[in-house]
């Protein structure tokens, strides 16, 4: 069996197709965002913009969170030790949790490696744990919620995106007695719109469904503390789970969910993309910094809402021309 060659055709296919992927090598000058350093194949460099980046906000080179950083790794060090449940939890990681709890007006936060894994460990353990529950997923939902749903096992129900009234009507067609999870996004990354909030949350209320709502991209960056477009529109208490990152908004790594205190326990207790992962390094767990800077100061936001606007203004300008 050519085992070498069956991978090499299956990234040849890649090629062919124009899908494969080839990574920019680039060095970030802390201080200069959205400045870097690119170097070629033959190692040569030169500096670039970098128009694509998800942090946001820039917090990623903050002084505050850089400086918490190091001021952590000098005093705990740069390793975990191992998992939560083996080896403890470091003081830093439960700092953050409580802080992405206050944000979010929640009991309790619990913090994954990822959004992604955030996403799918939630996601499929929540629906696990509820007896022949249901899920509402809506159309375009990231691939992690995607994943979660899958790896629940349980039966999924798309609904068009951001359609309310076919959410309302596949509802109806349920067992008022089942349970039920709505899945949504508040912010789609592809087109940049935003869910009907409200209205997913009014016919949830009425049919009895948990809803679940990932502000990856909203977090940070909306709302009068940095808590996404639920807390903007003033309906962080009608969401039960809110996902979010650490990443993008708040410029590091990592991602969250909160609820109240009996999910955040069962998920916990229950996930294994939790139980048996390795912890974040309590270097990596301060940026907390960075969450509570953006709590207590807008700047950052009012300064993106500006460049978004220009931006928006200038380009139909430019098209024109």
């Amino acid at each position: 069996m050519d085992y070498r060659g069956i991978f090499e055709d299956a990234v040849d296919t890649l090629r062919a197709e124009k899908r494969y992927r080839v990574f920019a090598d680039l060095e970030r000058v802390a201080g200069h965002f959205p400045k870097a350093i690119y170097r070629d194949d033959a190692d040569n460099a030169r500096e670039i913009t970098i128009w694509c980046s998800n942090d946001y906000l820039g917090m990623g080179q903050h002084q505050k969170v850089v400086a918490a950083m190091q001021e952590t790794a000098g005093k705990l060090g740069v390793g975990a030790g191992g998992t939560r449940n083996i080896s403890g939890t470091n003081r830093p990681l439960v700092e953050l949790e409580r802080s992405l709890a206050d944000l979010h007006r929640k009991e309790a936060a619990l913090v994954f490696t990822s959004g992604f894994v955030s996403n799918e460990a939630a996601i499929s353990t929540i629906a696990r744990l509820l007896p022949d529950c249901v899920i509402f997923s809506d159309q375009l939902n990231h691939a992690s919620m995607i994943r979660g749903v899958r790896q629940s096992g349980m039966q999924k129900v798309i609904f068009r995106h951001n359609d309310v009234a076919h959410l309302r009507e596949l509802l109806a067609q349920m067992d008022r007695k089942r349970p039920k999870l709505i899945c949504f996004e508040s912010i789609y990354s592809m087109d940049g719109d935003i869910a009907p909030i409200k209205e997913i949350c009014d016919p949830a209320e009425e049919f009895g469904a948990l809803t679940y709502i990932d502000e990856v991209h909203a977090v940070g960056m909306y709302g009068p503390c940095g808590g996404g477009i639920a807390e903007r529109e003033g309906l962080m208490e009608r969401i039960d789970i809110i996902e979010g990152t650490l990443a993008k908004g708040f410029g590091t790594m990592g991602g969250y969910i909160a609820a109240n205190r009996a999910i955040v326990d069962a998920v916990r207790s229950y996930a294994p993309e939790f139980i048996f992962t390795t912890a974040l390094p309590p270097l990596y767990v301060q940026r907390r910094a960075s969450i509570e800077h953006l709590k207590g100061n807008g700047q950052e936001r009012m300064l993106h809402q500006r460049q978004a606007r220009l931006t928006k203004a200038i380009w139909p300008m430019r098209a024109c021309r």
